[in-house]
């Protein structure tokens, strides 16, 4: 999914640096191609750029070249990069045993090393009392926690961007960071203005794309504005 934010930043898909081209030299006056980048390899610098929340854009590309060369590394990428946001998210962190009903045992490993499950029973997490959404709902920093159903999810306008005609909405925090929600409206050509700090609300089947839980839609007269 092509996104290109405000302010000019942009994600550079398929471009990351060195480590992903195939190159060549010559040597007595042969021509040598070293060897395609390594899966294991790439997951490794990937998962570095997503702990120092790297704002480059190699990162993203990163996540784009493993979803299309191997599909393992990938699903622990996104099984990490999504437990990570949830971890550090008003709930914290989930037990390590619950986590294994659904995500690579190599994403819980990493998860575990880094304190970003409970080992041993599930902690209880601390007695909050549920914030109502507008119209009823789920909040933005659950939605990861929902993937795959179909939901009403809230949350405060942080940022936008586009591309071409598409549209994204970032809610609760903006783009690059993984923990964010966002909407994308597909060709829309374009919204009017919305003031940062409104809050959203809109229903659909929460999807994943590198990590990012969204919903995605085609009218953007299912988005209710709450100023």
């Amino acid at each position: 999914m092509p996104y290109t934010p405000r302010l000019g930043r942009a994600i550079m898909l398929g471009l990351f640096g060195p480590v992903l081209f195939l190159t060549a030299c010559s040597n007595g006056g042969g021509t040598r191609a070293y060897e395609a980048p390594d899966c294991e390899d790439v997951l490794s610098s990937a998962l570095q750029g997503v702990r120092v929340d790297d704002t480059t854009g190699a990162t993203d590309s990163k996540f784009q070249w493993l979803s299309e060369n191997c599909s393992h590394e990938y699903d622990v990428l996104v099984d990490y990069t999504s437990e990570r946001a949830s971890a550090q998210g008003s709930f914290g962190p989930s037990s390590c045993d619950d986590l294994s009903q659904y995500l690579e045992g190599e994403s819980i490993e990493l998860l575990r090393a880094e304190g970003l499950c409970a080992v041993g029973a599930a902690v209880a997490p601390p007695a909050v009392a549920p914030v109502e959404q507008p119209g009823g709902g789920i909040a933005w920093n659950e939605a990861v926690g929902h993937a795959g159903t179909e939901q009403r999810v809230c949350g405060p306008l942080v940022g936008d961007g586009y591309d071409n005609d598409d549209v994204f909405l970032n809610l609760g925090l903006d783009y690059p960071d993984p923990g964010r929600f966002q909407i994308v409206v597909w060709d829309v050509g374009g919204l009017e203005p919305i003031a940062y700090g409104s809050t959203l609300c809109t229903s659909g089947v929460i999807t994943m794309y590198n990590g990012v839980a969204q919903i995605e839609l085609e009218d953007p007269g299912l988005i209710s504005i709450y100023e």
